[in-house]
């Protein structure tokens, strides 16, 4: 069944486990994911980031994705990931998503805000939930640099207030893709934000951050935690493996059935970390 993220974050919040929002770029990757969602009767967030919009026909994967999620017997969300603009999310919101992430966190708190404001609005009046970033979680690859984008409790608090927003992505240590460098969670600036603010916090860069790390942010009011990289690294090094054994027998559907067991099993692995397993 289709729901809005928001109810699946207030769940997560009452029953002490996170949601994984499983960014994907096809139908295939879509499937999996949901498939793994339905062998763990997990709740379970499809995100589509816009950075994949040259890639996909956003509106058709749409479409797909929530006819595949509307029979089945697991609530479903499906999230438009880093929308850049309020275009961006109404376009999702037309859609049919049933929640927009709207990322103005490079942008003056102000225009974030403005903005925000907006996409809150907009949602708000078709029943779609809204999320945003205060703080900036950066590149993985630029790790040492991600200290200065650190969220500032007192700052997150007046964005709430002045956005209205339903969840709220931070910067407390996590980065976009693979890490240089140990990643390192602020556990006491997350606790101070979520007793702040008293809402469903999101992790966004959650691959590779650390199975211990993940579970433990959970305690500290994180409801979701978004995932991409590991499962495109795992599709990655099952492809290689398949064309450096049999290359000459391999075709296309082999490559297609590799990405979909990735992506299946590594959603699985974070659906049994983060405690959703079973929730449904």
């Amino acid at each position: 069944m289709l729901v809005p993220m928001g109810e699946l974050l207030q769940d997560g919040l009452k029953r002490k486990y996170a949601l994984g929002a499983f960014d994907v770029c096809n139908l295939e990757m879509a499937e999996s994911v949901l498939q793994a969602a339905v062998d763990n009767s997990s709740p379970v967030i499809v995100a589509i980031a816009e950075g994949f919009f040259k890639e996909v026909r956003f509106e058709t994967l749409v479409s797909c994705i929530k006819e595949q999620g509307a029979p089945l017997k697991i609530p479903v969300a499906i999230i438009l990931d880093h929308g850049r603009s309020y275009e961006s999310c109404v376009r999702a919101i037309r859609a049919g998503v049933t929640s927009v992430m709207f990322d103005g966190s490079a942008l003056p708190y102000e225009e974030n805000v403005r903005i925000t404001r907006d996409v809150v609005r907009a949602a708000r009046a078709v029943g779609v939930t809204s999320e945003a970033e205060v703080g900036h979680v950066g590149l993985g690859t630029e790790y040492e640099k991600t200290e200065s984008g650190l969220t500032k409790p007192e700052e997150a608090a007046q964005f709430v207030a002045d956005t209205g927003v339903d969840a709220l992505a931070v910067a407390v240590g996590t980065a976009h893709g693979k890490y240089k460098g140990e990643p390192k969670i602020h556990y006491d600036l997350l606790s101070t934000i979520y007793d702040t603010v008293k809402m469903p916090l999101v992790l966004h860069g959650g691959s590779s951050t650390g199975d211990e790390r993940l579970k433990r942010s959970i305690d500290y009011g994180i409801a979701k935690v978004n995932i991409y990289t590991d499962m495109a690294e795992e599709a990655k090094r099952r492809i290689k493996k398949t064309l450096d054994e049999r290359y000459d027998k391999v075709r296309m559907n082999d490559l297609i059935h590799e990405t979909r067991n990735a992506f299946r099993e590594v959603a699985t692995h974070y659906m049994q970390l983060f405690g959703s397993e079973g929730k449904a």
